[in-house]
Formats: C-alpha cells, sequence, structure tokens
C-alpha cells in the first residue's frame, strides 16, 4: 500500500452495517503491504502481514520504547505454536494450552530450528525477531480473530506504548500516528493493560512482565493439573483427590493448601455427575482420618475444558475410561486407569464405612504407584 492519505482511514466498527466488511477492509489493507492500527483485548497496536517487509519496518519505526524487543506474531489457535517452536518444552506447550486465547505473550530463543520462524525472510526476521527472539500470542478479541482467519499470511503488532502518552486503551491513542493506513475503532479494549510478557528457557519460565494476567494467573497456568474421574464424583473421585493431596504434600513435605504454590492442582470430576452435591458422608469421614477434607466438596460434571487444562486423568474404571474418550477422545494419551494392573476401583456408595476404609486402602496405593510412574514426587 503506497498510495497512504496523510491522514488514515478511520472505521468505527459500532457504527458499520455490516462488521464483516470492517473484517475485509482490515485484510485488505494488511495484505496491501499496509499497516493499520487494531485492537486485542488488551491494547491498540500497529499490525502488519509478517511477509510484507517494508510494512514490518514500519511498525518497528513506530514503536517508540524498547526498539529491541520482538514484535508479536499474533497465532489462530494454541496449536500452532508447535509450528513457530519445533522444540518447545512441555510446560511451554501446556501453558499454551491454558492461556490461550488470552492477554499473554510467549518469549522463545530457543527451539525454533524447523519452524516457520526460519521461513519468514532474512530481512523480515532481522526485523520481526531481533536477536532471533520471537514472540507469540494468540489473541482473544473476535474482531483480530477474524483477521487473522482470512488473510493468508501472519499478523506482526506492536502495542502503542508510548513515553509520552497514556496507554492506548482506545483508539482515540492512534489519532497521533498518521503513518497509519488504517485504523479499526472497536471501543476500549477490555483488559486496559499490556499483555503479560512470559519467557522460556530451557524447561522454565520466567515472567518477563506483569499485565493483564496476574503472577497468580501465569503460575496456575504452569502448573501440574491431576484429575480422577469417577460416575457422579461423590464417592471414588473425591476420595481420590483427597487422597492424592496427602501423598503430594507429604512428599512435598508441604501443607495440603500449599500445594498449589508449589505447582500442583488436584481436582476430580464424575462423567455423569449432578453438579453440586456433596462427598458422600462415609467418605468424608474416611478422608479425615487421613488428613485430608472432603466438608466442601461440590461435585462437578467432567467436560471438555477440564479435560484440556489436565497433565493426566485418572479413571476408576474402564467403563469410566470408556465413556471418557468417547466423549472427549482427544485427551487418550493422558487418560488412564487408575490402577496400572487394569483393575476398576469398585463403587462403596451405599456401603457401611468399613468398605469405604478398603476402597480408600486400594486408591491410596494406586495413586502411588501411578505418582511414581509418571515421575511426579
Amino acid at each position: 500500500m503506497t498510495d497512504r492519505a496523510e491522514s488514515p482511514q478511520w472505521i468505527e466498527l459500532a457504527r458499520a452495517d455490516d462488521p464483516r466488511d470492517v473484517v475485509h477492509r482490515a485484510v485488505a489493507c494488511l495484505a496491501q503491504g499496509g499497516v493499520a492500527g487494531l485492537a486485542t483485548e488488551t491494547l491498540y497496536g500497529f499490525a502488519a502481514s509478517a511477509l510484507a517487509t517494508a510494512a514490518a519496518a514500519r511498525v518497528r519505526t513506530l514503536r517508540a520504547p524498547e526498539p529491541d524487543r520482538p514484535l508479536t506474531l499474533l497465532l489462530h489457535g494454541p496449536e500452532e505454536i508447535s509450528d513457530w517452536v519445533p522444540g518447545m518444552s512441555r510446560l511451554a506447550r501446556r501453558m499454551a494450552t491454558r492461556l490461550w486465547p488470552g492477554p499473554a505473550t510467549f518469549v522463545f530463543s530457543q527451539g525454533l530450528t524447523g519452524g516457520l520462524y526460519e521461513e519468514l525472510p532474512e530481512p523480515a526476521r532481522a526485523i520481526i525477531a531481533p536477536g532471533a527472539r520471537v514472540a507469540l500470542r494468540c489473541p482473544a478479541d473476535s474482531m483480530v480473530r477474524e483477521v487473522l482467519r482470512l488473510l493468508p499470511a501472519p499478523v506482526v503488532i506492536s502495542a502503542a506504548i508510548s513515553t509520552e502518552h497514556p496507554l492506548p486503551t482506545t483508539a482515540q491513542a492512534l489519532r497521533q500516528h498518521r503513518a497509519l493506513d488504517l485504523v479499526v475503532d472497536t471501543g476500549p479494549t477490555r483488559f486496559a493493560r499490556p499483555a503479560t510478557i512470559v519467557r522460556f528457557e530451557g524447561e522454565g519460565y520466567t515472567l518477563e512482565r506483569t499485565g493483564a494476567l496476574s503472577d497468580a494467573e501465569v503460575a496456575l497456568g504452569a502448573s501440574t493439573v491431576i484429575v480422577f474421574v469417577c460416575t457422579g464424583n461423590t464417592c471414588r473421585s473425591p476420595m481420590a483427590e483427597a487422597i492424592c493431596k496427602t501423598v503430594l504434600a507429604r512428599r512435598l513435605g508441604c501443607k495440603v493448601d500449599e500445594l498449589e504454590s508449589r505447582g500442583y492442582v488436584i481436582l476430580s470430576a464424575g462423567v455423569a455427575a449432578s453438579p453440586g452435591a456433596p462427598a458422600a458422608g462415609h467418605a468424608v469421614e474416611v478422608v479425615r482420618g487421613r488428613g485430608g477434607s472432603l466438608e466442601q466438596h461440590r461435585s462437578r460434571r467432567m467436560h471438555s475444558s477440564l479435560a484440556l487444562q489436565a497433565d493426566w486423568i485418572f479413571a476408576m474404571t474402564a467403563d469410566h475410561h470408556r465413556l471418557l474418550l468417547e466423549q472427549i477422545p482427544h485427551v487418550e494419551s493422558r487418560t488412564l486407569l487408575l490402577d496400572a494392573g487394569g483393575r476398576d476401583v469398585e463403587d462403596p456408595y451405599g456401603c457401611d464405612r468399613p468398605t469405604y476404609e478398603a476402597t480408600a486402602d486400594i486408591i491410596e496405593s494406586m495413586i502411588k504407584r501411578r505418582l511414581d510412574e509418571i515421575g511426579l514426587p
């Protein structure tokens, strides 16, 4: 886009007859080598096609502070991260699944070999990723996601942050930038804060900047999540959840309520649960006698979003395992029968306390073996 007007085209989404036309105009601007002012859920920024080197260079020039920081490449979905960083850690993959789409930017300087970064033209690489540091983000904003869906090229963006002006939480902050070709005004941004920046090195991560996501939210995204599954989530799986917490706490030398700060989240659910039911009385008593607690437990139904968060899912019986995979087949690699020997954990519902005690003994033994097998403390 070479015949740029002195002032950018200005489109207010709220006044548009058809929002799809706004999306198409933004796509056309980027496809023709233009620079567009677009909003994510965090801030307004300067966007360009990653394959339009001149446009990416303009975005780099427009960025006032931190000129050496990489421009952010926007992805359609979390699954695309492996196309850019084939050698990423399991932690990075886990956090992408949990924090995206959302206001988090991931920065990589390792694991890029064989990825799409190497396919960018050399001049574009130097502009977008100085020092071979690649920044990736999967935004949640619906307008930007539609642009990404229709544009046959990666998009780079840089927040219009300036040391001389307030955070660009509305399109008005872009009026000073006459180098833009198009501005799409979608109203105030949802978070009105910059994206949180997470840098990955080796098997760990460093929080480079706290933004729209808090330190605690990032830490939760990095945690190891284990989910136990039975039918109604009132007997076996809640007992397994509570027993696993006490076993892990003993191994780590901490209190049960400190597990999350140590990076472990233990949950339970039922394939046919009625949400909100308390744990069975004998289950509460048996767990209490083992140092755990089910007083505040309320049943939840197993659903796909919870399954996606889980690193490991342990089913009480072969039927639970089968039903779970019928409902959510893409978690097969992370779903196991709790008993490594293939036995079912029989349902103690309606039985006496000694039966619950025996069931708890069986569950604890199985949990210890599984924790050893998957390499947890």
